[in-house]
C-alpha cells in the first residue's frame, strides 16, 4: 500500500515538473482590435468598396417611402401618403392587361436569356480551361472579353449593320441564296431571341470568369488519375471539372433565378426601334419604370421596383432551398 502511494506521488511530481518545463502560453490581449491592427492594410482596402456599397445600395433604401406617397418633387419626402394605392394601380387597376404583358415579357425574355446564355457560357469556360497552352488561353479569353467593354449604343450600330432591311448583312446573304429579306425592325417575333443572342455575345467573356477561377483551384492530380484510367477530355470534364465546380454552378443558377424579374432595359432602349408592334413585345419592367421616372409617376416607379425586388428575393430563397436539397451549398 505504501509502495503504491509512493509511486503515485512520484508520478504526480514528475507530471508537475514536466508541466513546469512547458512554455507558458500567454493570452493575447486586444482580441479583434489587435487582429484588425495586424491586417490593417487589408481593412483599409475594403473602405472604398464599403463606402460605395453604403452610398449606392443602402442609403437609397430610404427612398422606398415614395412608393407609398403621391410624390411631388417640391414636397419631397413630405408628399401626401396614399398607402398601397400605387401597388393597386399596378396590379389591380384598369391597366392590369398592360401590366400582365409587361410581366410576361420580362419573365419570358429572362428565361430565354438564361436558357441560352447559361449552358453556352459554361461550355465556353470548359473549352477555354481545356486549352493547356497558357498563352493561347490568355489570347482566347482576352478576345472574348472585348465585347463586354462595348456600350449598348455601339452594339445597336453593329446590329443595324446586320439587320438593316436594305443593306444589312443578313438580308444580303438571304438575297444571294434566293430568299426574301426579313424586315427585322418591324417584325416582333424574333426580337426575344435577338436580345438573348446579343446579351450572350456581350457578356460571355465576363460570364466565363467565375467558372475559370473555380477551375483553377481543382487539384491537377484528379486529372492525372482520370487520364490513367483512360479518360479523355470529355470524360475529365464530366467526371472531374463539373463535379468540382458544382457549388459555383449552383450559385450562378440561384443568382440567375433571382434575376428572372430583372431586365436589361438599357439593351432594349438601345437596340429596339420606336415601333408600336415591337414595343408591345419588348415592353419590360425596367422600361416601364424608366418611363415613369421621366414622367409624373415617381411613386409608381418606386412601387414597381419594390415589387420586382420582393419577387426576386422570393425566387432566390426558393432556388436556394432546392439547391440545398441536392446536397450542394447555397448562399444562405
Amino acid at each position: 500500500m505504501k509502495e503504491e502511494t509512493r509511486t503515485q506521488e512520484e508520478q504526480g511530481a514528475a507530471a508537475r515538473q514536466t508541466q513546469a518545463r512547458l512554455p507558458v502560453r500567454r493570452r493575447k490581449t486586444g482580441g479583434k482590435l489587435a487582429l484588425a491592427g495586424k491586417y490593417k492594410g487589408l481593412y483599409l482596402m475594403l473602405i472604398p468598396g464599403l463606402a460605395l456599397l453604403i452610398l449606392f445600395h443602402y442609403l437609397p433604401l430610404g427612398g422606398l417611402v415614395t412608393a407609398f406617397q403621391d410624390y411631388d418633387i417640391f414636397d419631397g419626402y413630405y408628399s401626401e401618403f396614399i398607402g398601397l394605392k400605387n401597388f393597386r394601380n399596378i396590379l389591380l387597376a384598369a391597366t392590369s392587361d398592360k401590366m400582365y404583358q409587361i410581366f410576361r415579357n420580362t419573365i419570358f425574355i429572362s428565361i430565354i436569356r438564361i436558357a441560352t446564355n447559361f449552358p453556352i457560357i459554361l461550355a465556353l469556360a470548359l473549352v477555354v480551361y481545356s486549352i493547356r497552352n497558357k498563352y493561347v488561353r490568355s489570347i482566347f479569353q482576352g478576345i472574348s472579353f472585348i465585347p463586354y467593354f462595348i456600350s449598348w449604343t455601339a452594339v445597336s450600330g453593329m446590329a443595324f449593320a446586320l439587320l438593316s432591311t436594305d443593306t444589312g448583312l443578313i438580308n444580303t446573304v438571304l438575297h444571294m441564296l434566293g430568299q426574301e429579306g426579313v424586315r427585322w425592325y418591324t417584325t416582333p417575333d424574333p426580337w426575344w431571341l435577338i436580345l438573348a443572342v446579343t446579351s450572350l455575345w456581350k457578356g460571355m467573356g465576363w460570364g466565363t470568369l467565375i467558372y475559370i477561377a473555380a477551375m483553377c483551384n481543382i487539384d491537377e492530380e484528379l486529372y492525372e488519375a482520370c487520364a490513367l484510367d483512360g479518360g479523355g477530355v470529355l470524360r475529365q470534364a464530366f467526371h472531374v471539372t463539373l463535379p468540382s465546380i458544382m457549388s459555383v454552378i449552383c450559385l450562378q443558377l440561384i443568382l440567375d433565378t433571382g434575376n428572372i424579374m430583372k431586365d436589361n432595359y438599357e439593351q432594349i432602349l438601345a437596340l429596339v426601334p420606336d415601333s408600336t408592334a415591337i414595343n408591345e413585345t419588348v415592353e419590360v419592367i425596367g422600361k416601364y419604370t424608366y418611363t415613369q421616372l421621366n414622367g409624373p409617376g415617381m411613386g409608381s416607379a418606386t412601387a414597381m421596383g419594390l415589387i420586382q425586388s420582393i419577387i426576386g428575393l422570393i425566387l432566390v430563397l426558393f432556388a436556394n432551398k432546392i439547391v440545398k436539397k441536392t446536397d450542394n451549398e447555397g448562399i444562405l
